[in-house]
């Protein structure tokens, strides 16, 4: 067998292409010293001390003394071979008590993922921290909010965030109290792919911002600067199904402020009679 087919073998088992050069001579020379070695691996001889001192610690080579000069002789290939098929017995004996025991792993994990994390956020960086998660969303993203009142801490940040937003290709679908800010958002709602309804903030008066999206509910109060992100597909999923609740409400909000704005049309000729 082709000694660059021997070092591709032992290469597969976890040798390093220098000791598997080292490795070979040492078979091939049964008992040398490491100058010796070197010369005829081609390995470089630091390069030669180290590596046959990572071989002994793995039990594949030997050394003796004598007359003040060290020798290194590999061990049987036998032997090796032997070692390496216990150590692969361990590993199957290992791999299937891991089979047996995927049941209580996944288990474990369950009631891991069941359990809500909740991670907690401060500051004004802390609500850009949380700003940037929902960023990562890869289902719609779901808010209700007063526009006033993100602007009054985010004003700087926001367009940053609307421009990652759209550049990540995330819709966004909200409800937000109506004000001069909110009219602007929803003026650009086409370029800035969201869908947003406007409420009478007098009879919805937001004090928090909620972001919903993939498996996480972010909550934001912008006025005490703290925020969390609590992940759990439950609770996120109810707070959704909260959301196209009043989503739906909002539209026919939306709709009624619309028909009440509208100017009525009048009878000039009933005006005039009277």
């Amino acid at each position: 067998m082709q000694t660059t087919k021997l070092i591709t073998i032992l290469q597969n088992i976890g040798f390093t292409e220098k000791e598997a050069q080292i490795y070979l001579v040492l078979l091939e020379l049964n008992e040398s010293i490491p100058s010796a070695i070197a010369r005829r691996s081609g390995v470089k001889r630091a390069n030669t001390y180290a590596i046959l001192n990572t071989l002994q610690e793995k039990g594949l080579v030997n050394s003796v003394k004598r007359k003040k000069h060290l020798y290194f002789k590999a061990i049987d290939p036998k032997i090796f071979l032997e070692n390496e098929k216990q150590k692969h017995q361990e590993i199957r004996e290992s791999v299937e008590d891991l089979s047996q025991a995927l049941p209580e792993l996944l288990s474990l994990h369950q009631q891991h993922t069941a359990t809500p994390q909740m991670s907690v956020y401060s500051g004004k960086s802390g609500l850009i921290q949380i700003m940037e998660d929902t960023l990562t969303a890869s289902t719609e993203l779901l808010c209700w909010a007063n526009p006033s009142i993100v602007f009054s801490l985010l004003e700087d940040y926001y367009p940053k965030y609307v421009a990652k937003k759209v550049k990540n290709k995330i819709w966004l679908r909200g409800i937000f109290c109506a004000d001069e800010i909110a009219k602007d958002f929803k003026a650009k709602s086409e370029e800035e792919l969201r869908e947003v309804y406007l409420i009478p903030k007098e009879r919805f008066p937001f004090k928090n911002e909620i972001n919903i999206y993939d498996d996480k509910v972010a909550i934001i109060s912008h006025k005490d600067q703290v925020g969390v992100i609590i992940q759990n597909k439950d609770i996120a999923d109810t707070q959704r199904a909260i959301f196209e609740f009043g989503f739906e409400y909002a539209k026919l909000l939306e709709k009624e402020a619309s028909r009440t704005k509208s100017p009525k049309k009048t009878d000039s000729s009933h005006r005039k009679s009277k």
